[in-house]
Parts: C-alpha cells; structure tokens; sequence
C-alpha cells in the first residue's frame, strides 16, 4: 500500500483542510466586524473621529503534508499592508496560516461641547415685575395729578361741588372702560390692571365726597354704592385672573369704610362684614391668599376695636359672634371641601380676636365668660372637625391653630370669671388639669402642647403659694382655695407625665421625670395647707402650721419608701428617685424643721423620720439579697419523672 492510499493520512489531510476552512471564515467574519466598527465610528462623529479603514484579508493557505514550492504568496497581502501604511509582514513558511491582523488602535471617542447653560432670567423680566410696579406706581401718581388738577380748579373757581362729584364719577368710568379696550390688545394687561385699579381708587373717592364730605346721601347709601364698587372690581378680577385688581377693590373699601363711618362704628362693623362674606366666593377656584387677608385683616381689626371702645357693647359683641362664625366656618369649608378654596389657618385667631375682646369689655363678668366659652366650644369644634391631609402646610393646618387660639381663650375665660379675686389660681389650675386629662385621654399631640404651655403659666402663678406653704406668719391668711390650687397643681403635673409619655415618646423620660418633680412637692405643700387649716378650726393656725411640715416630711419619707420597693421589682427609675427624695427630706430635717419647729413637732418628725429611714435600709437590703438569691439558685427542680418510656427500648450494645 503507497502512502498516499494510507487511510490515516487522508483523514489527517481532511482534518487540517476542515481546520483551514474554519479559520478562513473566522478571519471573514473578523474583517467584516472591522469594516462595521470603521463605519460605525465614521458616522458617528466625521468631524472629530478620523477614519479607519477596512482591515486587509489575509488570504489563508491550504495545510499541505507535500512539499510546496516557494511561491510569492505574501506579495498581495504585503503589499496591501504597505499601502495601509503598515510593514509588511514576514514570508509565510509553508503549512502554516497567517495570523488574523491586528486590529486598529480604538480612539477613544471626542465628546461634543457641552453647550452652555443659558443665563439667568434678570429678575427685572420675571413675570413682569417691573411692569407690575411701574403700573401701581403709575396709578398713584394719575390720582395725585388728579387731585392736583381738581385743588387747582377748585381754587380758581371753575369747579363747585356738583361739578367735582359728577367729574370724578366720570373719570372713574372712563378708567375702567379704558381698561377694558386695553385688554383686548395684545400685551395689554399690565397697562389694563393699572386703568381699572385707578379707576375704582377714583370711584371711592368719590363716594366719600358725596358721603362724609357734602354729606349728600346717607351712611347707608354710601355704603351700599361702595360695596357695589367692590363686587364689580371682584367680579372684573375674577374675568381677568388677576389677583392685584381684586386685592385694590376690596382693599380700597375696606379702607375707606372707617374714615367715612367714624361715627356711625356699628353701621360701618356691618357693612364691612357684609363685604368680607359677599367677597368669599371670589377665592373659590383661585389660590389667592392675600386677597384673604385684604378682606378679613381689617374686617377683624376695625371689629376689635368697635368692641372695646363702643357704648353699645351688646351690638358689638353680637357682630364679632357673626364675624366669627364667618371665618371659623369658611375656614372648616375650606378644610373639608376640597372644591373650596382652602383658608389660612393663621387668620383663625384674628377671627375671634373682636369676640374675645367683647367679652372682656361686656359689663357682666358672667356674660363675658359665657362668650369666651361659646369661643372656646367653636375653636375646638373646628379643631376636631378639620380634615387635612398628609404633608399640609402649617399655616393651612386649622387643628393646631385653632387648638391654640382655644387655650389663650381658656385662659381669658379664666381672668373673666374669676374677675382677679382669690379663685382665679383655682380656676386657671382646673382650666389646665382639663386640658391635660384631654391630652391624656385623646392621646392628641397639639391638646397636649396646649396643656404644657398653660401649666407653664399655671406654674408662674403658683408662686403666689409659696409664702403659705414656707412662711408660719401666713397660717392666718390660708383658705380653702389655697389647698384646691395645691391639689389641683398636684394632679396637674401628675397627669402631664405620663401624657408625656405616651404622646411625645421623643421627650420621655427626661421631661415626664421632671414633671413629676413638682407634683412631688406641691403634695407636700397640700399637706401643709391641709394641717394650717386644721389648725385654724382649733384656732391655733401656727401650731397646725408647724404640724403639718413634720406631716410633710413624713409623707415624703413614705413616697421615697415606695419608690424603693417598686425600684427593686424592675424599675431603674424608681430607686434614683426614691434616694433623691430620702436625701431632700433629710435636708428638709437638719435644714428647715430643726430651724422652725419646736417641741414635739421637731420629736415626732426626727423620730418618725428616723424610723422610716432604718426601715427603708433594711427592707431595701434583705429584699435586695432576695432578689440576688433568686437570680443565683435558679428556679427549684420539678419532680422527677420515672414513667416509663412510651416505646420499646433499643438494645445496647
């Protein structure tokens, strides 16, 4: 058999023939991804990339065993090679396969300039401010010429009244129709807004040259003719979208009604009540805030001070119940509707700030405490009613505002009905002791900082009492609303600590802690009252003083006792604080009843003290060892179980 019938070698040839064929088509598809990537990267960016040409094909050699003649096989390879500027490469031996080419040197790519931020819009072109504030400015100055030309013409004579009244009626008008035929034009709103406002500002003037200067028609006729004013400039707004014009109308009515109405203070009250309720409507799909304010600020001002200086404070008070009524009542609208427009929580308390002075200035303290507490059932009616949803603002948050306005109603309520006399401490104590059983109950967070802030001003307040509990000299001056205020501040701070607690985590233990630090002592200072009025029914008010601060000193020992068994049952603030107030009734023994009690007062308290603090020692050290005992034996072994086991037992080996 020739070798070139060896059926080894023929499968050996066909092998290597499959292995060149395989590797022409890789080379393909290599030069084929070249060619892709060059164009790809041409058209991405001609400007900034350069040009990569196609790779070259190498042409592959077919695997021969035989020997193979030396043939310039390279020569169209290399001189492609040399043309693409690249060195050619060596001869080819025989059998082998050239190498795939390198691919060309990836540039990394030129990003396109970032173009540059556009600049800041001058605050001068925002919204047309400049435009906005050459028309008001404009408006101002048209009216001053205005008045100009009339003191002139008045002065030389061509002017009398009639002619003065009629002219500024028909200026006003020709404003206003200037406006209109300004808005129709393109651009023409800044330049319509400043026509219409001067025209309306021209309108009131001259309802109060016919009003309050000639005296011409009736308050009420004038008032009438200014509302009418008003309603067209809102409703003119309202057409227009513009806030400024509405804001110009109600305002310029709201400030002309009192110098017009001076004398006439419930007519005037009336009318601008009549006005904030008949402008309302004009917010209702609008966010116009200040307008807001325009219509219910002065409304409230003129209000509160009709109520304080006016005779007829019965008509007055009934005004500031109706102005009241208006804004609590649009502002809960406004909470609970959400097609309303939503009210500013701040102008909750200029609401019932004139019934709240009315009912300070009424003549009868009872009927004035019946209207700060018809306030006070209002505000927490709303408080209770209103319905914000998540993440709205404070100063549209009715709860909290109108629960504030309700505690400084609280405390007037308390200043009218005690009338300054010897139960108000009393009366403010308990105003507060229901707040915080409120807080506690509710578990509210804004109750709760009412309930604080008023047990601040309750604490002031209680150092009237000092001289009672400290001094014996004013044993003789003790009354029964002393020791109520005492137990009530008592319960007050009691209460508040654990409202604390549970209401405003973030501050516990600190705050409920300290809280219970003066409920502590003022139950030592009901103590000492308890035994100077005991005392007084004996008629030895000095001896039931002295008494009573031994009494005191015992009761404290016994609290610190308690508050050593409860430490020793798991509380880690119990034994600190049962030690602190041991450590304060001794100082209270060496410091004060050793000083100022005598006789068998100062026997029994160091005596009785004494005893109390050996039996706190030792109950405190034998339950201290129980509890070490227990925790070291571990809990008793049960009975042993000698049953037998339920299945078979397993062999063993």
């Amino acid at each position: 058999m020739s070798m070139s019938e060896d059926p080894v070698l023929e499968r050996v040839r066909a092998i290597e023939d499959d292995f060149a064929e395989a590797m022409s088509r890789m080379y393909g598809v290599g030069n084929e991804l070249a060619r892709l990537r060059a164009r790809l990267a041409t058209e991405a960016s001609p400007e900034q990339w350069t040009p990569v040409e196609a790779p070259v094909e190498t042409p592959v050699e077919p695997l021969a065993t035989t020997p193979v003649v030396e043939t310039p096989v390279a020569a169209k390879p290399a001189a492609a090679v040399a043309a693409a500027g690249q060195p050619s490469p060596p001869p080819l031996a025989p059998g082998f396969v050239a190498p795939p080419p390198a691919p060309a040197a990836a540039q990394p790519p030129v990003l396109p300039p970032t173009a540059p931020l556009p600049p800041a819009e001058p605050w001068w072109q925002r919204d047309g401010l400049v435009a906005k504030v050459l028309a008001v400015v404009g408006a101002g100055i048209t009216l001053i010429g205005v008045a100009f030309l009339l003191a002139l013409a008045i002065q030389m004579g061509f002017f009398g009244p009639l002619a003065r009244v009629v002219s500024g009626a028909l200026l006003a008008m020709a404003l206003v129709g200037a406006a209109v035929l300004v808005r129709r034009r393109p651009s023409g709103t800044v330049g319509a807004l400043g026509l219409a406002a001067t025209g309306f500002a021209t309108a009131y003037l001259d309802v109060l040259a016919v009003t309050h200067i000639y005296a011409w028609v009736p308050l009420a006729v004038g008032m009438v003719l200014a509302g009418l004013i008003a309603l067209g400039g809102v409703l003119l707004a309202r057409a227009w979208d513009s806030q400024l014009l509405a804001i110009v109308a109600v305002l310029g009515v709201a400030l002309l009604a009192p110098f017009v109405g001076m004398e006439h203070g419930l007519l005037t009250g009336a009318f601008l009540l009549v006005l904030a309720m008949a402008t309302w409507p004009a917010q209702i799909g609008r966010d116009w805030w200040i307008l807001e304010l325009a219509r219910v600020v002065p409304t409230g001002l003129f209000l509160t001070t009709l109520a304080a200086v006016h005779e007829r404070t019965g008509l007055a008070a009934l005004l500031a119940v109706l102005f009241a009524l208006l804004v609590l009542g649009t502002s809960l609208a406004g909470a609970r509707v959400p097609r309303l427009p939503q009210q500013l929580g701040l102008l909750v308390p200029v609401g019932v700030l004139p019934l709240g002075v009315a009912s300070m200035a009424v003549d009868d303290r009872w009927s004035g405490t019946v209207l700060l507490v018809v306030t006070i059932c209002m505000l927490v009616l709303v408080a209770g009613l209103a319905d914000h949803p998540q993440g709205t603002p404070l100063q549209h948050r009715l709860t909290e505002l109108a629960l504030g306005a309700a505690g400084v109603a609280s405390l007037f309520a308390v200043l009218r009905a005690g009338d300054g006399q010897g139960w108000t401490p009393v009366l403010g104590v308990g105003a507060c002791l229901l707040w915080a059983v409120a807080a506690l109950a509710l578990r509210h967070s804004a109750t709760l900082v009412v309930a604080l802030s008023l047990a601040a001003l309750a604490t002031l307040g209680s150092l009237t009492l000092l001289p009672l509990v400290l001094l014996r000299g004013s044993s003789d001056d003790t009354a029964v609303r002393h020791l109520l205020a005492t137990i009530g501040l008592a319960a007050l701070f009691a209460v508040l600590a654990p409202a604390v607690t549970r209401i405003l985590p973030d501050l516990a233990p600190t705050l409920p802690r300290a809280l219970l630090v003066p409920a502590l002592l003022w139950v030592g200072g009901s103590v000492v009252l308890l035994g100077t009025l005991v005392g007084q029914l004996v008629d030895d008010p000095r001896g039931g003083f002295t008494a009573a601060q031994a009494g005191a000193t015992v009761v404290w020992m016994a609290i610190a006792a308690t508050l050593l068994v409860r430490g020793l049952r798991g509380s880690t603030f119990a034994v600190p604080a049962g030690l602190a107030l041991a450590a304060f009734s001794v100082g209270k023994l060496l410091l004060f009843d050793l000083s100022f009690l005598g006789g068998i007062a100062r026997v029994l308290s160091f005596i009785v003290a004494g005893l109390l603090l050996l039996g706190m020692g030792v109950g405190y050290a034998q339950a201290l060892e129980r509890t070490r005992r227990a925790a070291t034996d571990g809990p008793a072994p049960g009975p042993v179980d000698n049953s037998a086991p339920p299945g078979p037992i397993s062999p063993s080996v």
